[in-house]
């Protein structure tokens, strides 16, 4: 594995964290504007980390999954149920996206 492939890998490990880390915050206080931003600011360096692996399906799926919690998070006033279920399948592909490219290494 390369280094610039094992920071990238870092990189979306350390983001993912974060976006369950978003995602526990909203389900326990209130949905501000703010935290929904946040999740789809996540979700979009999910997606550029990901945009150069886009033939893979499992990345695919990621990339559905990551514009899927980006519109949910960036409707006017968005549903903390939806929220949370799409940054959880987002977040379980970005779980397998790592545990394969590990496996593979």
């Amino acid at each position: 594995m390369s280094a610039h492939r094992h920071f990238q890998l870092r990189e979306l490990a350390r983001l993912s964290a974060r976006l369950d880390e978003l995602l526990s915050a909203c389900c326990v206080g209130e949905l501000s504007p703010e935290a929904a931003d946040e999740i789809a600011a996540t979700a979009g360096e999910i997606m550029l980390l990901l945009a150069d692996h886009g033939g893979d399906e499992l990345v695919r799926g990621a990339l559905d999954d990551a514009r899927h919690l980006r519109e949910v998070a960036r409707t006017l006033y968005p549903v903390r149920e939806r929220l949370t279920q799409a940054g959880a399948a987002l977040s379980r592909d970005v779980e397998r996206i790592i545990r394969e490219e590990k496996r593979a290494a």
